[in-house]
């Protein structure tokens, strides 16, 4: 679960987070500047389309490089992780 959450779900909410906190920083910097007249932050027409297509680029890239970032060639035999003499020996490829 937590792989598909670093993989999957957080790249994908990525930019509406970084927005969010653009958006918090604004509001607090205006209000510690005084009202001025000026729409505050946040009423402004929000993104939601550019930040949809940024997190699901976000997305498609992280599980991209999943993808890519295998050791092993494709029809490689793979022997499974063993106990022998008292240790784990982690799986290999079959020689």
């Amino acid at each position: 679960m937590t792989r598909v959450f670093f993989l999957a779900i957080l790249p994908l909410l990525a930019p509406f987070l970084v927005y969010g906190l653009a958006v918090w920083f604004a509001r607090r910097r205006q209000a510690a500047a005084g009202p001025d007249g000026r729409v505050p932050p946040g009423r402004e027409a929000t993104p939601w389309v550019v930040l949809l297509a940024l997190g699901v680029c976000f997305s498609a890239a992280s599980l991209l490089l999943l993808g890519a970032d295998r050791g092993v060639p494709p029809g490689t035999k793979l022997l499974p992780p063993a106990f022998v003499d008292g240790e784990v020996v982690p799986s290999h490829p079959a020689e």
